[in-house]
Order: C-alpha cells, then structure tokens, then sequence
C-alpha cells in the first residue's frame, strides 16, 4: 500500500516491500522444496521409469516452480517512490529491489499532462487501483497499489491539491 509524505514544498508517495515481508516470502519459498526431497531423494528409486516415479517427478516440478516464484518474489519485488518537489520544480520516479539497482527518472513538474487513477482488473478477485501520472512525452508512473478506491482517491486529491499549489 502505498504510504503518502507531505511537507510544505514536498510530496512523496512511497511504496516498500518491507524486510520482514521478504524475510517471510523467502522462508515460505524452502517449504515446497520438502516434497521433492521426500519424493525423489528420500526414497532413493532403483527403477526411476514407473508411474509413480513420473507422478512424482510431476508433484516435484510444481513444487520447485512455486518455490521458485516465491523466492522472485522476495528478491524482486519492487520499491518504488514518487517525489514531487516544488522548489526544484521536478518530479522524480524511483524504483530499485535487492536485485534490481536503484533507477531514477527526474523531470519537471510542469511537464505533467494527467493525474488519474488505474484500475487492474483480477481474473479471480477484486480489482486494485493505483496512481498514474502521465507526462507530455508520453511516459508513464504508476504508485504501489492498493485494493482500496478511496485511499488512490485521497492520495490522487493530495498530489492534484499539491500540484495547483492548495496543498
């Protein structure tokens, strides 16, 4: 969920993929790996070429898979940060994770075309929303998301009353 700071001539929007939240994605992403240990290394086949060997085989190959995706999740899963600072008159985008080095993108203010909220539509829940700035050349930001409507709402009348200079 994104996180908002504002100070007089500062707004930052803020989304962390916090320590333990990886910690904890990482030791989830070793409990899979118990079933190809105990169905392919444990039993310790003579003859590998049978149904239940391949059966097996299958479960492992799924299990690695989900260990896998939760071990990405925990190594990338992504920082991000939107800071609009009216002194220096920019806007700048940020993004890093452990394995993905910081990276930045500064640009005017002024060069901001569109303030709107994003809807990602789920197959299998909820939609989420998040903040979309949208500049003249045609690049666009996006905050961390959220699955409340109403917390993308506040955060989007915070950066348009911070943008008109109200806030």
């Amino acid at each position: 969920m994104p996180e908002t700071i504002e100070t007089r001539n500062v707004l930052e929007i803020r989304d962390r993929v916090s320590l333990p939240t990886r910690v904890i994605f990482a030791l989830i992403a070793l409990f899979p790996l118990l079933a190809p240990y105990e169905l392919l290394i444990r039993p310790k086949w003579q003859d590998p070429w049978n149904l239940f060997f391949l059966l097996c085989a299958f479960i492992s190959i799924g299990a690695m898979t989900l260990s896998g995706l939760l071990a990405w999740a925990a190594m990338a899963g992504l920082n991000s940060r939107m800071r609009f600072d009216r002194p220096r008159d920019t806007l700048t985008y940020s993004w890093d994770a452990p394995i993905v080095a910081l990276r930045k993108y500064e640009c005017p203010i002024r060069s901001i075309r569109a303030v709107e909220i994003e809807t990602h539509d789920w197959s299998d829940s909820a939609p989420s929303y998040s903040l979309k700035i949208r500049l003249e050349n045609g690049r666009e930001f996006n905050s961390g998301s959220s699955w409340s409507l109403e917390e993308i709402e506040g955060i989007k009348a915070r950066v348009t009353a911070f943008l008109s200079g109200k806030g």
